[in-house]
């Protein structure tokens, strides 16, 4: 599995980014939430004193004005002496078509009381006293004087909003507007519409002190929340950048990682204690796969350097076993050829013991085939004599191959064990780097490689175990079959022997012929039986020639065989010599 190096993240990426920003969250938005809920409830506290003190305002001045009607019913004062009494009281008394804001009633800086009749004609007004102001409107359009005494009438009392602007301090100022809150009320007995308005601007000065407040506060919990969530993010960031830069080495390969420094007790300490394990545990995993993948490739050189010279070996048996094969096919002509001219002897004989008158010739005649087939016994001997001496060699080389396929089993058991003890090292691998999580992947991948090349060897040493059996047997039979053509080359060598014996009789008794014609017959039939008993000789000689050329054919096939056999046995071992040296190449990538 090929190394890379761990990619860079930016800061937004990084865990210490991550719980700086969950810190500032958790403690932004609470603060941002009360804060809000409390400057709500402030304001909405406020418009209620508002609403309520311009209420209660409006509804002192209808008590003073009924009581003020009381004293017109009682006679004391006229209704116009009461109202004018009225108006002074609520805003002052009236000085060139103005009157002066009673500055002893609380309705904000700029807040007056009003008084209108149904039509809205204004009845008494700081400025526009006697002005009718009935259609009226605000900015956004709003009739707010017909709202007034809409609600002032029908409803017995209520509320207007609308924009107005500030009264003007200086000439020079700009128009402002502001929200205009109105109360109204009406008095029926005198037709009045009593009013007091104001500006809510003039009530918020609290309102603007508690955000204010609460904007400081939030600004300090801020700033000192950060410093804390910053540090608090530094003290767990730390630890785990070191982890994650030897787990950056681990992953280039590099396993001389020194122990770290780390000293937390929490969560993140135990975590760098457990990959420090890890890494030690890995850098002796691949210290075992090392020397096991060094074990494999010198037996497998060993194991190839045996297959060879078995393999030479094979070749010279091949090639006896062909030179045998042809030694047997030229004895089976000899024997053939014998046979002939034992048959043409007891011919000669047959035809001498018919005519005596012709002994003489047929004596001569004889002692020449006799001599001839004395020979042909001689050379016969000498080529069993090969024969037995080439099967005695081929003998001792089949013996040699059997010792040589043992000796290939017991490499094959241990180059066995070997992929058994490779495949137990990988699944500890593979549970090391499973225990690992994440950070052990990439060599999870490599344990599962070398636990399929120990299984790819364990099948092959298999093989190689299955065709060293089958090759054992065959050398087995072999070597019984060449014991049974050795026996039977040693009754064809006795057999020959006779022969030879015979012809030499044969010899003597036709010399004798020659010189004693007179027991011609007598001899005749001794030549007789024993040219009868040579040519079964001959028969017999014959057919072991055959026994012998069909053993060396059989030889010859299970040799071509074995050759096939030790052909595959070493691709074999040159698979496994290639799975060791990948195996090498991949633990040789980790720095030990």
């Amino acid at each position: 599995m090929p190394m890379s190096s761990l990619p860079s993240f930016r800061f937004k990426n990084t865990i210490r980014f991550k719980l700086l920003a969950a810190c500032l969250f958790l403690l932004i938005v609470p603060i941002a939430v009360v804060g809000t809920i409390s400057y709500e409830a402030s304001k909405n506290e406020s418009d209620s004193l508002i609403e309520k003190n311009l209420r209660n305002n409006v509804k002192f001045a209808a008590e003073l004005v009924n009581s003020f009607n009381e004293s017109v019913k009682s006679g004391t004062m006229t209704r116009e002496e009461a109202q004018e009494r009225a108006k002074t009281l609520l805003l002052g008394p009236l000085q060139d078509g103005k009157r002066k804001i009673n500055t002893n009633i609380d309705l904000g800086s700029n807040g007056y009381f009003y008084v209108l009749d149904e039509k809205g004609t204004l009845l008494a007004h700081p400025l526009i006293e006697g002005d009718n102001i009935w259609d009226k409107q605000s900015s956004d359009g709003t009739f707010y004087i017909q709202d007034v005494i809409g609600k002032a009438k029908n409803d017995g009392g209520g509320f207007t909003y609308y924009e107005w602007p500030l009264p003007k301090t200086n000439e020079s100022d700009a128009v402002k507007e502001e929200t205009k809150i109105v109360y109204g009320t009406y008095y029926a007995e005198w037709g009045w519409v009593i009013a007091a308005g104001s500006y809510m601007i003039d009530y918020n000065y609290g309102q603007k002190h508690i955000f204010n407040v609460i904007i400081l506060t939030l600004a300090a919990c801020i700033v000192v929340g950060s410093v804390f969530s910053l540090l608090f993010a530094r003290h767990v960031a730390r630890p785990l950048l070191q982890v994650t830069a030897q787990t950056k080495r681990i992953a280039e390969g590099d396993l001389t990682a020194s122990e770290s420094r780390i000293r937390n007790n929490d969560e993140i300490g135990r975590l760098a204690g457990m990959f420090g394990q890890m890494r030690d545990n890995l850098r002796q995993l691949v210290t075992q796969i090392s020397g096991s993948v060094d074990m494999v490739t010198g037996k497998s050189a060993r194991l190839s350097s045996s297959i060879h010279e078995i393999t030479q070996a094979s070749n010279q048996i091949a090639t006896s076993i062909q030179d045998i094969s042809a030694v047997t096919h030229t004895q089976a002509v000899n024997v053939e050829e014998s046979a002939n001219a034992m048959e043409e002897m007891a011919a000669g004989i047959q035809r001498i013991a018919e005519t005596s008158s012709s002994a003489f010739e047929v004596s001569e005649n004889t002692a020449r085939e006799a001599e001839q087939g004395q020979q042909q016994i001689k050379l016969s001997i000498d080529q069993m004599n090969a024969l037995r001496t080439t099967v005695t060699d081929l003998a001792g080389v089949i013996g040699l191959l059997e010792d040589r396929s043992q000796q290939i089993g017991d490499i094959v058991q241990v180059i066995t064990e070997i992929a058994d003890q490779t495949n137990l090292l990988a699944l500890n691998a593979a549970i090391e780097a499973a225990r690992a999580g994440e950070t052990g992947k990439g060599f999870a991948v490599v344990a599962s490689e070398v636990r399929k090349l120990a299984e790819r060897s364990s099948q092959s040493a298999q093989q190689v175990s299955e065709l060293i059996e089958a090759i054992q047997g065959n050398i087995s039979f072999a070597v019984k079959e060449m014991n049974r053509s050795d026996q039977e080359v040693n009754n064809s060598v006795e057999a020959v022997t006779n022969s030879g014996i015979a012809f030499e009789h044969i010899l003597q008794a036709t010399k004798q012929v020659v010189e004693h014609i007179q027991e011609a017959s007598a001899a005749s039939e001794q030549m007789s039986a024993s040219a009868q008993q040579v040519a079964a000789s001959l028969q017999d000689m014959r057919k072991m020639a055959g026994e012998s050329a069909a053993a060396a054919q059989t030889i010859s096939g299970f040799t071509e065989e074995q050759l096939a056999a030790m052909e595959e046995v070493e691709s074999a071992s040159k698979a496994i010599s290639g799975m060791a040296q990948e195996l090498q190449q991949a633990a040789h990538r980790f720095k030990l």
